[in-house]
């Protein structure tokens, strides 16, 4: 029988997990592809006199798998909270939570500059180097231009979050490096396919898949305002949808952006359509951002092309204890060809 292996080094260079074998009931790590922070949550049962809580930025660096087998390293992290909870009759628990330490990082690095005709691969890069770190950014998204773009008393993470999100990437810190890969694209910034994550049946401890119809839009529009003309356009993109349209609330800065801006809303709007989770036994190989195959859930749910927008591995270390994932499911399809600017729009928000 498998053997899960969990190692939590401490600043001192040493295996934690030794040490809290008697008082340790749970580690659990969320892998999100980016937009968030991975988190690492460490259970102890404790009793009065309790424990201090950990220094401020104290840092754990994860590594797990199983016995036997190369180690997956889960990255660095810095404590955030912990909380005490319980009772005299069922006992007490303390529980540490500590985020990437990358993001901790970045996230403290406020600042105001402005950039003008560059490309959104020189502006990460640019921000990357500032905080310490370097950048991969996907190809695409790398090379889209940017006419003039305002960074006003914002974070670096605030701040390329939300050019990420707004050019249909997404932001992860790891490993001392920005990664922008494309949302929901089942591949790595750098663009090479991440391992498909197979999930059949016979497998799977739980389950719920769900499938919207709210959200299929046929048409996403951004609009953006002309100077030359001195009117308000949409930049028009394909939805998943047959009937419905979307106009986006908030203006883009450009032509170019507007563009970009439809396609990636529409690409969020129909991951959206598809969510629910599976738990399963523990994968080393399992990465938050990958494809999911699915197998025996029904011709409909077999044929859905799936990603994984994040991960949860959970460790339990009681007699029973072992190691589960849940992976968390949303739609990777999406049918977005190059978008289209419209025509002006009328008072009312509707095109001429």
């Amino acid at each position: 029988m498998r053997k899960p292996a969990v190692r939590i080094i401490g600043q001192g260079g040493t295996d934690l997990i030794p040490g809290w074998l008697q008082s340790l009931t749970r580690v659990s790590f969320t892998d999100n592809d980016g937009g968030d922070a991975d988190d690492l949550e460490i259970e102890f049962a404790v009793s009065a006199p309790f424990p201090a809580s950990p220094a401020e930025g104290t840092r754990y660096q994860l590594f797990y798998g199983w016995e036997g087998e190369q180690l997956r390293n889960g990255g660095q992290f810095t404590y955030q909270s912990d909380s005490l909870t319980g009772d005299a009759e069922s006992g007490y628990l303390m529980n540490v939570v500590a985020r990437s330490a990358d993001f901790v990082d970045a996230d403290k690095a406020s600042d105001t500059e402005h950039f003008e005709k560059t490309t959104v691969g020189e502006i990460v890069n640019w921000i990357a180097s500032k905080t310490g770190k370097t950048a991969i950014v996907d190809p695409q998204i790398s090379s889209i231009e940017i006419p003039y773009r305002l960074r006003y008393n914002q974070s670096a993470v605030g701040f390329v979050k939300e050019i990420a999100e707004e050019f249909g990437g997404t932001l992860k810190l790891a490993g001392g490096k920005m990664l922008m890969p494309k949302r929901s694209g089942g591949k790595s910034a750098s663009g090479q396919e991440l391992p498909v994550i197979a999930v059949t049946f016979d497998q799977v401890i739980s389950f719920e898949i769900s499938s919207e119809g709210r959200g299929k839009f046929k048409d996403v529009e951004a609009p953006y305002f002309d100077p030359m003309e001195g009117v308000q356009k949409l930049s028009k993109a394909a939805g998943i949808g047959d009937l419905s349209r979307f106009l986006g609330l908030h203006p883009a800065r450009s032509a170019e952006e507007a563009s970009h801006a439809s396609k990636a809303q529409a690409g969020e709007l129909g991951r959206g359509t598809i969510s629910g989770s599976v738990t399963m036994e523990g994968s080393n190989e399992a990465m938050a951002g990958a494809p999911v195959s699915l197998s025996g859930f029904g011709a409909s749910r077999d044929g859905l092309d799936l990603v994984a927008p994040s991960i949860q591995h959970e460790w339990s270390f009681d007699e029973a204890g072992g190691w589960l994932m849940t992976i968390e499911l949303a739609n990777k399809k999406n049918r977005v060809p190059a978008a289209r600017n419209s025509c002006p729009v009328k008072p009312g928000g509707q095109g001429a």
